[in-house]
């Protein structure tokens, strides 16, 4: 039975449930979008740090390719400067210089080779590179050839294989030991030699050319690219920031600021009205749900505390509560049943039990519906008379001569009682406990005039 009224109670909040916003939904969309941008810029930084990256492979490149093109000429004007220093001066050191560094440094051949990994895309360049390199080493058979002459001039002992095995057939030389030593100048100063080294370094230069082209088009789309990358960045940043503050504007709104009046008037004990979130206001809507059916059993609770289940009519704790806040313009009329205690022993509880029923019932017909009626001790009853002035004694003797009437009427079996009656009005600066204490003034005077009969404060 709990449960079917659990259920019946959850669909009535839902069918009072409107529309609104849900918490729920919000996390869910917030979560996606703070997902999505995060990976979207988690992306976006390790593409910036792989063009970083790549930009300091490329200047790092840059740096290697211009010390190869650098030790290509360098290491080619060695090699002339050596064979033509041993020609001129037949110093020994100088040809295994030279031999050093065209067999074992090899400067030309690793620059050549750098060179030609990084213009790997460049045919035309690499191309120049290779006759570059084939141009180098006819100069050096040629400057090998002078320097064997020049040996043979200068009558080198011990001249190293790769100088002594140079082909000499094809050169003219003249006779005697002059003759060698002019054809072996010859062949590293004349025309044809410098022709050969002029055109080294323009092939050289080409590739050098092609090399730096290439590496600015490499840096420049490499830029584009981190601007490119830097801009998504910033608009993904922006997107998040735009999304955490729509999302507290939307919790602040729906969220913060409903719950803030629900508590304000949680504190003030009414109803909550039903704003914000879908799920604030289905809490407000069981919150109400609650809240009435709690005032109602509250005023049920109340009712049965202030109601006399014996008469029917408000008991004393409802006579308190209503005369503490009913003290102006009133009048306090007190009931005593003449000899109650007697009555009893004569008749019994019981009857006792039905002249009370029957007293309340009469002050109920004979009173307005303004008046407020009680019973506030065993056999003592009381009636205020509300918007009464202290010269309507005629109504209150009226009212009280008709309570009398009612009473005297024994069609219903129950025994004749009569009744002494005390009254008093409200006046400037009296209280409750005042107003009473007249009232039971007024009754103890009645008591003392004997049986039913009644009297007025002041009198």
């Amino acid at each position: 039975m709990l449960m079917a009224d659990k259920q019946q109670e959850t669909e009535r909040v839902r069918k009072r449930q409107g529309g609104g916003i849900s918490i729920r939904i919000i996390g869910a969309v917030a979560i996606v979008i703070a997902i999505a941008l995060a990976f979207h810029a988690f992306a976006l930084a390790s593409s910036i740090t792989d063009a970083n990256q790549a930009a300091k492979d490329g200047e790092k490149r840059y740096v290697e390719c211009s010390d190869a093109v650098d030790n290509l000429q360098t290491a080619s004007d060695y090699l002339t400067t050596q064979a033509r220093l041993f020609i001129t001066t037949g110093r020994q050191e100088c040809m295994e210089s030279y031999l050093e560094e065209l067999t074992v440094v090899n400067r030309r051949g690793k620059a050549v080779e750098a060179l030609k990994s990084s213009l790997s895309d460049d045919q035309r360049a690499a191309a120049e590179l290779e006759e570059a390199l084939e141009v180098s080493d006819e100069l050096a058979k040629r400057e090998l050839v002078a320097m064997r002459l020049a040996a043979e001039y200068y009558q080198v002992q011990d001249v190293p294989d790769k100088v002594a095995s140079a082909d000499t057939g094809s050169v003219e030389v003249g006779p005697g030991a002059d003759g060698k030593l002019q054809a072996a100048r010859k062949l590293v100063l004349d025309e044809d030699y410098d022709a050969a080294k002029k055109s080294i370094s323009a092939s050289v230069e080409a590739s050098s050319s092609a090399l730096l082209a290439q590496l600015d088009a490499g840096v420049a789309a490499n830029d584009t690219l981190m601007q490119n990358l830097l801009f998504q960045l910033r608009i993904s940043v922006a997107l998040l920031l735009c999304t955490v503050m729509v999302i507290v504007l939307v919790l602040f709104m729906y969220v913060l600021k409903p719950l803030g009046r629900y508590v304000r008037r949680v504190d003030k004990n009414e109803p909550l009205q039903a704003e914000g979130a879908y799920e604030l206001q289905y809490l407000a809507h069981a919150y109400n749900a609650m809240y009435e059916d709690n005032s109602k059993r509250i005023e049920q609770l109340r009712e049965f505390a202030e109601r006399d289940p014996l008469t029917g009519i408000s008991n004393r704790s409802g006579y308190d509560n209503f005369l503490a806040t009913h003290t102006r313009n009133i009048a306090l009329i007190l009931f005593d049943i003449d000899d109650f205690k007697g009555f009893n022993t004569a008749y019994g509880r019981d009857t006792g039990d039905a002249v009370m029923s029957k007293l309340a019932a009469a002050l109920v017909a004979a009173f307005r519906s303004t008046d407020f009626p009680c019973r506030i001790g065993s056999d003592k009853f009381a009636v205020i008379m509300t918007n009464m002035e202290d010269d309507m004694r005629n109504a209150v003797t009226d009212k009280v001569n008709l309570v009398n009437t009612i009473l005297a009427d024994d069609s219903d079996d129950v025994p004749l009682i009569t009744l002494s009656v005390g009254v008093a009005f409200s006046a400037e600066g009296m209280d409750d406990h005042d107003i009473y204490e007249a009232a039971n003034t007024a009754l103890n005077q009645a008591r003392d005039k004997g049986r039913n009969s009644i009297a007025f404060y002041g009198d």
